[in-house]
């Protein structure tokens, strides 16, 4: 899949903000799961010289406060040039007492659901959305 354009990158946050709150309001779902970039990225973003002084002055598209601009922890979108579907995948941890398989068939529609509204109210006519859920962790 190709990089997000800049055009399309508020279209592209919207997928992911979609996606994660979607997510995390179904019921058995603990966290999403950062996976190993954004772990990293959160330890340099902890070391000496890596304030919010020093991230306004990097310039656009360095981290904020809240976390990195265009990422949300746990989930991955991809959209291709053309017509085609949006990839959307989901790591997320579920809660112990809840069996994974029903959590994920429940997680599935939800974010489905979500993120084809986000992208019509970005104009888009008929979203087609594509979600891959993977449990990394049992709570």
């Amino acid at each position: 899949m190709s990089q997000v354009m800049s055009g399309d990158a508020q279209v592209h946050a919207a997928v992911l903000r979609a996606a994660a709150g979607a997510a995390k309001d179904t019921p058995g779902v603990a966290f999403l799961r950062p996976g190993l970039g954004e772990l990293l990225r959160g330890a340099v973003a902890r070391t000496p010289g890596s304030g919010p002084a020093s991230r306004a002055a990097s310039g656009p598209g360095s981290p904020s406060p809240s976390g990195l601009t265009g990422r949300v922890p746990g989930v991955r979108a991809d959209h291709g040039p053309g017509p085609g579907p949006w990839l959307v995948r989901v790591h997320l941890a579920v809660r112990r007492g809840h069996r994974a398989l029903d959590v994920v068939r429940a997680v599935r529609p939800r974010v489905t659901a979500a993120v084809q509204e986000a992208l019509r109210t970005a104009g888009e006519a008929a979203p087609e959305v594509a979600v891959t859920v993977t449990v990394t962790d049992i709570t």
